[in-house]
C-alpha cells in the first residue's frame, strides 16, 4: 500500500543525527523499519516514526532519511497483529 502522508507531516534527517539504542546510526533501518523516540530529535517529535525513503549523493549509502510519524491508532494496530503473529507462533503461552 502506498504511503499517503502528506508531504508537510514529512521529516528528512540526516542519518549522523539520530543515535539508536544501540550507539549506531539511522543507516542500520531500512525503508519500512520503525523508530521510537521518546525526546525530540532532528525535528522529529516524540513518538513511532517509519522510514519511508533513504536518498543523498552516493545511492550506496544515502544519507538522508525521510520520516513519517506514525499516528497512534496504526501503532495500536500493529502491536495488536504482533500480539497475534506471537499467540499463534507460541500457541498462546507467554
Amino acid at each position: 500500500m502506498p504511503d499517503t502522508t502528506p508531504a508537510s507531516d514529512l521529516v528528512t534527517v540526516h542519518y549522523a543525527d539520530v543515535e539508536l539504542d544501540n550507539g549506531e546510526n539511522l543507516r542500520d533501518l531500512a525503508v519500512g523499519d520503525y523508530l521510537e523516540l521518546a525526546e525530540p530529535t532532528a525535528g522529529m517529535t516524540p513518538g513511532t516514526w517509519r522510514v519511508v525513503a533513504w536518498h543523498g549523493d552516493d545511492p550506496v549509502f544515502p544519507d538522508e532519511a525521510v520520516m513519517r510519524p506514525v499516528p497512534t491508532a496504526e501503532v495500536l494496530k500493529l502491536r495488536q497483529a504482533a500480539s497475534e503473529k506471537f499467540a499463534a507462533i507460541t500457541g498462546g503461552t507467554r
